[in-house]
């Protein structure tokens, strides 16, 4: 059983030996036939020692000690002779075949020439994994600024969209105030000018009423007064009816009231190219006689004179007329050119102060 177990080493030395012999058999040969040789001999006066043990005095002890000398150089011998056998058998088998050395460089070559292949292949995928991974990282990278970059615009972009909303509610709201706000003033305006076209309207129908109705009064009154019975029949009767005046007459004309002092100047502010002559004035007469009217028109005015009212005293001269809106007694002084004691106010005034001096002194 010792036996047996000193032999498996060996037995892997000798497969151990033929793959170095198959890589460098020269170098291979040396360093395992010194390397076996002393692991033989150590291993060897090793189990010797512990086998024999301790001798009894010094003749046991020289004994052993010769007996140990005697079989460790005849191991060491047998060591020897195993291993150049064994040496040589190597080197037969080794020799036996042709070409061997040969073959087995090749193969070494070979397959370092592989595992350089192997290994650069190694080098390059691992290099391009790295590159991948770089690649991939840096897109990755790339695409995560994007889509921050993305996420700014869009956030920028809906930030400017609402506030650009909320101006234009803002200003929509404020133009419908505004414009609500023209509208109900447009509105006030509008009311507010109805309603005073509406009291306009209402005053001036009252007012046209009211003149209606003092002009049918003044015509009722004129009517009343215009009663032909009422005057009967005097020195106004007749076509020559300016010869029946019953003081002095027959001295007025167009060179009175053509010296007065105020109708040069007024007569021109007024527009008055020049009075009523007694032609005129006879005419109007003769005809309200005619027709039994009791008053005549006054030319380019809006005076009613009543013809059978007049009288007069010296040059001074009182009569009756009516505006058309009532009928009022007057005095005037014809030499004097003078109305109820002052110059007359307008050119209606002048007409009619030159009527009753027609009537009163006309010829």
């Amino acid at each position: 059983m010792t036996i047996h177990n000193r032999q498996t080493p060996r037995r892997r030395l000798a497969g151990l030996l033929g793959l170095v012999l198959t890589l460098q058999p020269a170098a291979g040969l040396a360093a395992i036939g010194t390397e076996s040789a002393a692991t033989t001999g150590s291993g060897e006066e090793i189990q010797l020692a512990q086998r024999r043990g301790g001798g009894g005095g010094s003749r046991g002890g020289s004994r052993g000690s010769s007996k140990s000398r005697s079989s460790s150089r005849g191991s060491r011998s047998s060591s020897r002779s195993r291993s150049s056998s064994r040496g040589s058998r190597s080197s037969s088998r080794s020799g036996g075949r042709t070409g061997f050395s040969n073959y087995s460089g090749s193969r070494s070559g070979s397959r370092s020439s592989n595992r350089a292949s192997t290994r650069s292949n190694r080098s390059s995928t691992r290099t391009n994994r790295q590159g991948t991974r770089q690649t991939s990282r840096s897109s990755r990278q790339g695409q995560a600024r994007t889509n921050t970059a993305n996420r700014q615009s869009n956030r920028q972009g809906n930030r400017s969209n609402r506030q650009n909303q909320v101006r234009n509610n803002s200003s929509n709201r404020q133009s419908n105030r505004q414009g609500n706000r023209s509208n109900r003033q447009n509105q006030v305006r509008n009311n507010s000018s109805n309603r005073q076209n509406n009291r306009t309207d209402r005053v001036n129908s009252r007012q046209n009423n009211r003149t209606d109705r003092f002009n049918n009064r003044s015509k009722t009154r004129r009517d009343a007064i215009n009663n032909w019975d009422r005057y009967g029949r005097g020195w106004y009767s007749g076509n020559n009816w300016y010869n029946n005046r019953p003081w002095n007459s027959g001295w007025y004309g167009g060179s009175y009231w053509n010296n007065w002092g105020w109708y040069p100047g007024q007569a021109a502010a007024w527009g008055l190219a020049g009075m009523a002559t007694f032609g005129a004035i006879n005419s109007l007469v003769n005809t309200a006689q005619r027709n039994e009217v009791s008053y005549i028109v006054v030319p380019d005015s809006e005076y009613s004179l009543y013809y059978p009212s007049v009288t007069a005293t010296g040059d001074t001269v009182t009569f009756e007329a009516d505006d058309g809106g009532s009928t009022a007694r007057f005095y005037a002084d014809c030499r004097q050119g003078t109305l109820n004691g002052g110059t007359p106010g307008s050119s209606n005034e002048a007409q009619l102060l030159n009527a009753a001096c027609q009537v009163a002194f006309g010829q």
